[in-house]
């Protein structure tokens, strides 16, 4: 027992030692929003929704130096999406060890990754549009064609990931978890899992390779399909390429995004999607944004393309950004005359 009294007093003041030369912060951030979605056919009336919702999510971060020389950083959130049901401690958790250039990562939610867009540059993406609710006895509604993530979206999974960082040239990432599951399964630190999903990775770049007011990224994701999947079944896959460029007070940006069998829905076929955006700076504060998203199911009897056509404009007050953005979305689920409008508005600050 006087061992491990002793031991347990080395092991503390050790931490308290390393914890004299971290830096801990704490920030987080809130919006709440209204939404409005028109869906004016007369047998889904019930389709059409309009109401307010939030997500505020809180940050803690930690940062300094280990005791072999070499830099650290980790953290978690604690996040609420509105009427969250499940954990609210399932993002941007990590612990990073830094050498140089070099990252080596363990974690969910925080290495980059294949979850973004640079056609889009403000107000929600095209797959945001469109809702999912309970209105009474009707349950949601018909489930858009349109692509948020690719190949399983993978970084929300645990895994561990490696970034290398190329001065001047950007950043190149890859990403393994054993078990790809957008609901970051995971038991106990002393305990494992299995729920059916498999391994997946992921590999990527993003940078500006030197040239002011140029941005690209490059992803591509590849899993497994689920465990007992039928024998037709294959394996998910997908790749995120996108670039913009600013011009003054100009931005232009085009994204293209394909999934094959995409774990997203239960829509059977592969999935391709073209993102283009401009926005121009009206003032330093004042911002009025575009986007056109088209959609396409391929090799299946879908007869129309979905299309989400978007303007949006964004006012900066400092400490609080309010954006306003309408919207019209066409054949959205990949039926023809499936259509719906969207006004949105939603005022965000971060502490």
């Amino acid at each position: 027992m006087r061992k491990l009294l002793l031991s347990t007093a080395i092991a503390s003041a050790t931490l308290v030692a390393s914890n004299a030369i971290a830096q801990t912060t704490i920030s987080g951030s809130l919006d709440i929003a209204f939404k409005s979605f028109s869906d004016d056919r007369t047998a889904n009336k019930q389709n059409s929704t309009r109401g307010f919702g939030q997500e505020s999510q809180v940050n803690i971060q930690n940062k300094g130096k280990l005791n072999n020389g070499m830099d650290y950083a980790a953290g978690f959130s604690i996040e609420n999406d509105g009427n969250q049901t499940g954990s609210y401690f399932n993002e941007n958790i990590y612990i990073n060890f830094i050498s140089g250039n070099t990252t080596l990562h363990f974690g969910q939610d925080h290495i980059q990754n294949a979850t973004r867009t640079l056609g889009n540059f403000q107000g929600l993406i095209a797959e945001d549009l469109n809702n999912i609710f309970t209105d009474g006895a009707a349950a949601g509604v018909s489930t858009d064609i349109f692509i948020d993530s690719v190949g399983g979206d993978v970084a929300q999974a645990f895994g561990v990931g490696l970034v290398q960082s190329i001065p001047g040239i950007g950043n190149l990432s890859a990403l393994y978890v054993p078990s790809n599951t957008s609901l970051g399964t995971m038991g106990g630190e002393d305990t494992s899992t299995d729920d059916l999903a498999e391994s997946a990775y992921e590999i990527g770049f993003v940078g500006g390779f030197g040239v002011k007011g140029l941005s690209t990224h490059a992803f591509y994701a590849k899993g497994q399909k689920l465990d007992g999947a039928a024998a037709t079944s294959v394996d998910p896959k997908g790749h995120n390429i996108g670039i913009s460029y600013n011009m003054g007070a100009t931005t232009v940006g085009y994204t293209y995004k394909k999934n094959v069998l995409s774990p997203q829905t239960a829509l059977v076929g592969d999935r391709k999607q073209n993102e283009f955006a401009a926005s121009y700076a009206l003032s330093p504060n004042l911002t009025l944004a575009a986007n056109y998203t088209k959609a396409e199911m391929e090799g299946t009897s879908s007869p129309a393309d979905a299309k989400a056509k978007s303007i949006s404009l964004g006012y900066n007050l400092g400490p609080i950004a309010l954006v306003t953005q309408i919207a019209q979305l066409e054949d959205y689920t990949g039926v023809s005359g499936v259509d719906a409008d969207v006004v949105y508005f939603r005022a965000s600050t971060k502490f």
